[in-house]
């Protein structure tokens, strides 16, 4: 009963410790391993920028990234090359971090990812509507963050898992009725995560149906803001953001998305399966996507679950941490599953979900060690058995007597 009374000062505080303890474990754990950076370049140009009134595109924010990466003997990220990609109003977000010291504003960042990923996995439960006890949930995010396909990215301090936290989070929210807050979040997390385009489509189609264009004046107004207010402060970014963009990878050799890496394993026509792929799942998208206000709430959630799906294969470099937004399909195959048997479903939930954990250690070379890389079978095998055990489900998810029922249940 106390700790009932007191649980709105413990909870917090414990919390509150947590994250230090999780901070000075990063910043220890990091001296020991080399790694390919894609922090450096975002806190560089904010600190830069606030310091001397260096333009984030500048060759002396990029020589002073190259400089902070040599001093802490990290490798250069392969794509960026130090220099400063995102659009000049990312440099707002990086700011506040950037008056901290290089190695403990990393340590932070790296938290806030390991907490972005436990984020996305409780809400991709809740989306998929899998029903777990506390503690089966809290071991399930607790495994989660120790995927390797995840620490790869903490070690590399990525920028995905956040903003992929973001994007679920939007969903969440726009489907709660909540759509000005969504329309935010989205238009913080589309550049860092393209793929949410595909999320936002969907979210438009379902509340144009329910007469909400909140979300749409909000993604126009903030970006009209954004634009008008990075313009002012950053004069000219976008000439000097754009050449950069160009002069580093003029032929775009650096996409690489799942459907590309299908396509691969047949070299002698992989291009025009490559396009095959990717055209013949957006047609499917449409398709699925048309009459969307017409169903439940239940059919609902299954083609969201395939949208987040299909958006995984268009992940313009097969990053880890996209798989984020795999997990909502991956838990709604086992609530189907656990409708039917309730007992061997959760059974084949965990053995399931321990095996992707495992594989994703056993299949990575030499892991923590050099340049961590994803392994290229487990973020396609993987997105496959959710889009085929998704299809396999349909009937049950959308025409079966109990999702009728249900359905009638929730929209009545």
């Amino acid at each position: 009963m106390i700790l009932r009374k007191t649980a709105n000062f413990w909870v917090p505080l414990i919390i509150i410790l947590a994250i230090i303890g999780m901070i000075i474990f990063n910043l220890n754990f990091l001296k020991d391993i080399r790694f390919e950076d894609h922090f450096a370049s975002r806190w560089s140009a904010a600190r830069h920028w606030m310091r001397e009134g260096w333009s984030p595109y500048s060759n002396e924010t990029q020589q002073a990234t190259l400089t902070l990466l040599h001093e802490n003997d990290c490798l250069t990220d392969k794509i960026t090359k130090g220099n400063f990609l995102d659009p000049a109003w990312y440099v707002y977000l990086y700011i506040p971090i950037s008056f901290v010291p290089y190695p403990i504003a990393k340590a932070i960042w790296i938290t806030l990812l390991q907490v972005s990923v436990a984020v996305s996995i409780i809400i991709a439960i809740e989306l998929a509507g899998f029903s777990l006890n506390f503690i089966e949930k809290l071991f399930t995010v607790l495994l989660g963050i120790l995927f390797f396909i995840f620490v790869r990215d903490y070690i590399a301090a990525s920028m995905l898992p956040f903003f992929v936290m973001l994007s679920l989070l939007g969903v969440k929210l726009a489907l709660g009725r909540q759509s000005v807050q969504a329309g935010v979040l989205f238009l913080l997390s589309v550049w860092i995560n393209p793929i949410s385009i595909f999320l936002i489509l969907f979210l438009l189609i379902v509340l144009g149906g329910r007469r909400d264009n909140a979300m749409l004046r909000m993604l126009i107004v903030g970006f009209g803001f954004l634009m008008l207010t990075s313009l002012i402060l950053f004069p000219g970014w976008i000439n000097q953001w754009f050449s950069k963009i160009v002069l580093l990878e003029p032929e775009l050799e650096w996409f690489d998305t799942p459907w590309m890496g299908i396509a691969g394993l047949f070299p002698g026509s992989s291009m025009q399966i490559s396009i095959f792929l990717h055209l013949g799942s957006f047609i499917m998208l449409l398709v699925e996507w048309y009459g969307l206000d017409r169903y439940g709430e239940r059919a609902l959630q299954w083609k969201l679950m395939l949208t987040f799906t299909i958006a995984y294969f268009y992940n313009l470099y097969t990053d880890g941490s996209a798989m984020l937004l795999v997990l909502p399909g991956f838990f709604a195959l086992f609530k189907y599953l656990s409708e039917k048997w309730p007992i061997s479903g959760k059974i084949l939930y965990w053995i399931s979900y321990l095996a992707i954990g495992f594989l994703s250690w056993r299949l990575a070379d030499n892991p923590l060690k050099e340049i961590p890389k994803a392994h290229g079978i487990l973020l396609l095998l993987v997105p496959l058995l959710v889009f085929f055990g998704l299809q396999w489900f349909r009937w049950w998810a959308i025409a079966s007597p109990k999702a009728l029922v249900e359905s009638n249940k929730i929209t009545g």
